[in-house]
């Protein structure tokens, strides 16, 4: 769901029930998996537990996450989710060459060390202040920048900045987004850039991806893009395996 002013305890409760009983149980039984009989008693089941919550009408509060009636719900599940979150999807981008440090030249530095493009890995993640993901992101990501620069690793961790990146790009307002890298620098330990008014990198990277979620990583080795998706446990996998075939390499070169 998308950001929210906050919620009462018992507007918490409903999202809570939607969630465990019209979305999480059919969330992989779309497409031809799909079937309509257990949905139409889970619309039972959660009714019934809106009514105990308080709320004769839950869509009073789903409304507010564009959530508009339970046909729109089995509509939504039924279709399944797009195919970058589907399991074994692989980005149009893995195998194609890109130039980061052409594509971050465009960018404008907030913090972090200066990115001059000499690292044979770079991990560039596209992220959003307002997005709650990836503000939970930032520490995994300040972590693994920690942990391999003080290995001696030759790897950068980038950060662009897209606060638009899902609409119309519109300029950044630097002066918001210097005041949250401020507050919450502790979780911001790696290099963090702001995508130009045309958004360059949006449009030249992230789009160029298919994903359509942010934090999204994109994991370049050598110039060559080997990963596209969420900075999770796939992405560490592919990352670690390509630091290990730099550290074999260069020990046979030394």
């Amino acid at each position: 769901m998308d950001p929210t002013p906050s919620l009462s305890d018992a507007e918490r409760l409903l999202i809570e029930a939607y969630t465990t009983i019209l979305n999480e149980p059919f969330e992989d039984k779309y497409e031809d998996r799909w079937e309509d009989a257990p949905f139409d008693l889970a619309v039972d089941v959660f009714k019934s537990r809106a009514q105990e919550i308080g709320f004769s009408d839950p869509f009073e509060l789903l409304s507010r996450f564009k959530i508009e009636s339970y046909e729109s719900i089995r509509a939504q599940l039924k279709k399944g989710p797009p195919l970058c979150f589907r399991p074994g999807w692989i980005s149009p981008l893995v195998g194609q060459r890109i130039d980061p440090y052409e594509v971050t030249s465009h960018c404008g530095h907030m913090l972090g060390p200066r990115f001059e493009g000499k690292q044979r890995v770079v991990v560039l993640e596209f992220w959003a202040s307002w997005c709650d993901p990836c503000v939970e992101a930032g520490p995994d990501l300040s972590e693994l920048a920690d942990h391999y620069r003080h290995r001696g690793n030759d790897m950068a961790v980038i950060g662009i900045n897209n606060e638009s990146i899902f609409g119309v790009t519109k300029p950044a307002d630097i002066d918001v987004l210097s005041s949250f890298l401020e507050a919450n620098r502790d979780g911001f330990r790696y290099t963090i850039l702001v995508d130009n008014d045309e958004g360059y990198a949006k449009d030249a990277v992230y789009n160029a991806t298919a994903y359509r979620g942010i934090p999204c990583v994109v994991l370049v080795i050598d110039g060559l893009v080997t990963y596209v998706g969420a900075p999770q446990e796939q992405f560490r996998l592919t990352l670690d395996e390509a630091i290990e075939t730099i550290a074999l390499q260069t020990a046979k070169e030394a």
